[in-house]
């Protein structure tokens, strides 16, 4: 046992991304051979940026100094000839995190057109979206895609600017500017220890691995609680099942927290403080809750008419669902309305409640007796009525991860899109599950509109690239209904025909967010009776 006079005292401080990535290039990171392989993947490498350029906190780094042999140093798919050094920094915590922005801005240009399994860390900036994207599969990438590894040298990237199409466009050339300045200047939060003893990093490793970091318990419950052999065990095989239902593939995080709500756990809380009262608190939980999951999906496809879980508003109900089903696998026609509205108030009166309370009392109002009192229960936790105020507004940014937007996608699909060409309903849960949000079609690429960026520049059908052109060669005459079944009206085909872009976008805001209105009174049946059914009355009547 470490006495207190030799007690392990780190230094903590910052450093900025460009210091961190600089050290990594000069061969001063290395990788101690304890740590786990790589295991993320192009979603996480690009939340990763994303939080950055927002300021989001992405966690310390945990590094220690000691003697380094020279060597050729592996950092993902790099190799860096690397020096002998007395300043060597061991990664002890945050492989991950510092692996994918040492590629991702390091790594040698041009960088790899087409994605691979094993290398997950081409990241491109879309300056006119001003959001990071990962390689697409096709091979397309747009020219206002600029890749991350031009925004680490500030001097090169001036040059590069000069040479780029929109170099001469100052919105765009900012944008550019502004991202590669956020990135390098980002503070990380950095503890240093200095110690040459491999045990006491590893036990430090397991413990900052095993407690408190509540984001990485999918990863642990996947060790503890999976099995060889029976399949699904995981929270992976679990989301692989039941992405088979075409509904996308949902997030291993989120179904954790089903998993607690199914086992009747509070989902707001650190799952650790569960495990450590009970280790088996999860044990079999992934088999037993696979059909449970599989009718909230149905439910919330088939009920409450969310076609894809790419378009779920929020996670909430998913979770609070997912305990109801456990013990009402096939509400009645009356309950099920009723759980339809429930779900829709959560998306809608966000602003009415606390999420986590929800979360809370959600799953502890369902106490699996009878299923019109719970979901009575249930609807006492959220508003009958919203007011005239959070009625719902367009927002002026689309971010597919955003509910907002997804509102909006929802009344966008609530008008049964059609394909101009065959005039029948476009598969938007089968475009979402090929294009991903490239299913989200831009329709003008550039100009000065301030909805340019919004959700009414966007449309829901196959294909790639921009839709103005496209749209001006067909007659709204003959595709009245295609273009109907758009939110597009007849005003707004002529103003887009007439280069009025902004009279486009304001037109076809308005048709949206009726859409959007409209789907949501009638799904939340705001002010109507939420009375049980008259069965469940008549036997309240009976038992007095």
């Amino acid at each position: 046992m470490t006495s207190v006079s030799n007690a392990i005292r780190p230094t903590a401080d910052t450093a900025t991304v460009e210091f961190l990535v600089g050290q990594a290039k000069r061969g001063l990171v290395r990788i101690p051979a304890f740590q786990r392989p790589l295991k993320w993947g192009p979603e996480q490498v690009v939340e990763l940026f994303d939080s950055i350029y927002k300021g989001y906190p992405i966690g310390s780094l945990l590094l220690q100094k000691s003697d380094a042999l020279a060597d050729k140093v592996k950092i993902g798919p790099l190799y860096i000839d690397a020096p002998s050094t007395h300043e060597a920094l061991w990664v002890v915590d945050g492989q991950q995190r510092l692996t994918a922005l040492t590629v991702g801005l390091a790594r040698p240009t041009p960088v790899p057109i087409l994605p691979s399994a094993d290398d997950p860390f081409v990241v491109y900036f879309d300056v006119q979206e001003r959001v990071f994207k990962e390689s697409p599969k096709n091979g397309v990438i747009l020219d206002t895609w600029v890749p991350v590894a031009q925004l680490l040298d500030a001097s090169g990237l001036s040059e590069w600017i000069y040479n780029w199409k929109h170099g001469t466009d100052a919105i765009l050339r900012s944008a550019v500017f502004d991202a590669g300045t956020r990135l390098r200047q980002y503070s990380v939060p950095l503890y240093t220890i200095d110690t040459k003893d491999e045990n006491v990093l590893k036990d430090i490793f397991y413990r900052t691995n095993k407690a408190g970091k509540p984001l990485e318990w999918k990863d642990v419950h996947d060790a503890l609680f999976g099995k060889p052999g029976e399949s699904p065990s995981t929270l992976r095989e679990l989301a692989d099942e039941l992405s088979q239902l075409g509904m996308g593939r949902p997030d291993e995080k989120q179904l954790l927290s089903c998993l607690m709500a199914y086992q009747g756990l509070d989902p707001t809380r650190n799952i650790t403080e569960h495990y450590r009262r009970s280790p088996d608190v999860l044990r079999d939980a992934v088999q037993h809750a696979l059909p449970t999951l599989r009718n909230v999906l149905s439910f919330l496809r088939r009920k409450a008419e969310i076609p894809h879980l790419r378009l779920l508003p929020r996670a909430e109900p998913l979770v609070v669902l997912t305990r109801f089903f456990r013990f009402f696998p096939t509400p009645d026609a009356r309950t099920t309305q009723l759980l339809v509205r429930w779900t829709w108030r959560t998306f809608l009166g966000k602003a009415l409640f606390n999420e986590q309370t929800l979360l809370r009392h959600g799953t502890t109002a369902i106490n699996g007796k009878n299923a019109e009192e719970d979901v009575q229960a249930l609807l006492a936790l959220v508003p009958k009525a919203l007011p005239s105020e959070l009625q719902f507004r367009l927002p002026s940014r689309f971010d597919a991860r955003a509910a907002a937007s997804r509102l909006a996608a929802l009344g966008m699909t609530s008008l049964t899109p059609l394909d101009f060409e065959t005039q029948q309903p476009v598969d938007v849960a089968k475009l979402l599950e090929e294009q991903d949000v490239r299913a989200f079609r831009i329709i003008v690429p550039s100009g000065g509109s301030t909805l340019l960026h919004s959700p009414a520049n966007r449309m829901l059908l196959p294909g790639s690239g921009s839709m103005r052109q496209e749209l001006k060669q067909y007659s709204y005459e003959e595709h009245a209904v295609v273009f109907t079944s758009h939110g597009i009206t007849a005003d707004a085909t002529q103003a887009l025909k007439s280069g009025d872009v902004q009279q486009f976008f304001e037109q076809r805001r308005k048709t949206l967010e009726q859409a959007a209105q409209q789907l949501g009174n009638r799904l939340a049946g705001w002010g109507q009776s939420d009375r049980p059914s008259v069965k469940h009355l008549l036997t309240l009547t009976t038992n007095v």
